[in-house]
């Protein structure tokens, strides 16, 4: 039967299946994990033996935000055969771009399809508590979805009055164990945050009403992304756990910056987080 004739998820699906026999073609091993990276967030260059895929030529589209370059790649960690094995996606799609939910999360339905046990998922952020500073990384314990499609009908009350999804899991205890292990050993690197984080739909930042809103609602780091990938994943053998690059904070004494200043803050801190994920992939 023809793609005309199936629905727009039972498409996605195909898409996420074709996805992964394309990629089998190329690099038949499945990994020990995969990591779909947010605006401008940077991690994992130069891995060995590696292979460079687009999303054009996975997923038949590309990500039109700046910062999201639309590639796949597939390496190790070392030149070892027993190295560790990653998937890095280097962008991903938005509801706001117009892609639908499905779409948005193909990523994620990709990696699941695939059979890769891990995916770490990253996205920039804008801090809610203020106990937070431009370039902290917060580990994800819970999150809030405005997001999902469903509030178009049933309005977005519902989803106020619901409480914060717990999303904490073996591999965010890991997260946060080794990065204690890291700020310990080299006082550079920032202690890890953890907290709640929200997913509105964008693109716009949010208004001083919304951002007094969601304290109140004690989320702690507010975005446009990963609500898909944790729900996908939850239902699935794929173990998922989240950190947000926080690239703002909403302070009344402070000026805000544009999306420019979330890739350049999103750049700092990927340094840091580049030895958080090399660290915790090779810890067995």
């Amino acid at each position: 039967m023809s793609k005309e004739g199936k629905s727009m998820t039972e498409v996605i699906q195909i898409s996420a299946a074709e996805a992964v026999s394309r990629i089998r073609k190329t690099y038949p091993v499945i990994p020990d994990a995969a990591v779909i990276l947010g605006s401008g967030v940077n991690v994992l260059e130069g891995l060995q033996n590696s292979i460079v895929l687009s999303y054009t030529d996975l997923f038949g589209h590309a990500p039109s935000v700046a910062g999201h370059s639309g590639t796949l790649t597939i390496g190790r960690l070392g030149s070892g055969a027993s190295d560790p094995l990653v998937a890095v996606f280097r962008g991903r799609f938005h509801l706001y771009e117009g892609y639908s939910w499905d779409m948005v999360s193909l990523g994620a339905r990709t990696v699941v399809e695939w059979g890769v046990p891990n995916l770490f998922v990253t996205n920039a952020a804008g801090g809610l508590n203020l106990d937070f500073n431009v370039g902290d990384l917060m580990v994800l314990t819970g999150y809030r979805d405005h997001l999902s499609p469903k509030w178009k009908s049933e309005g977005l009350l519902p989803a106020v009055m619901a409480p914060a999804t717990v999303c904490a899991n073996k591999q965010t205890e890991k997260l946060l164990t080794v990065g204690a292990k890291l700020a310990g050993e080299d006082s550079r690197f920032r202690a890890l945050k953890q907290g709640v984080y929200a997913g509105l739909l964008g693109p716009s930042y949010e208004t001083m009403a919304e951002i007094d809103m969601l304290r109140k609602l004690n989320c702690d780091a507010v975005g446009m992304s990963t609500v898909p990938e944790l729900l996908v994943c939850q239902s699935s053998k794929t173990a998922c756990c989240a950190v947000s690059v926080i690239t703002n904070v909403w302070k009344p004494d402070e000026v805000m910056g544009g999306h420019e200043e979330v890739l350049e803050a999103s750049k700092a801190a990927s340094r840091r987080l580049d030895l958080l994920f090399r660290r915790i992939l090779v810890e067995k």
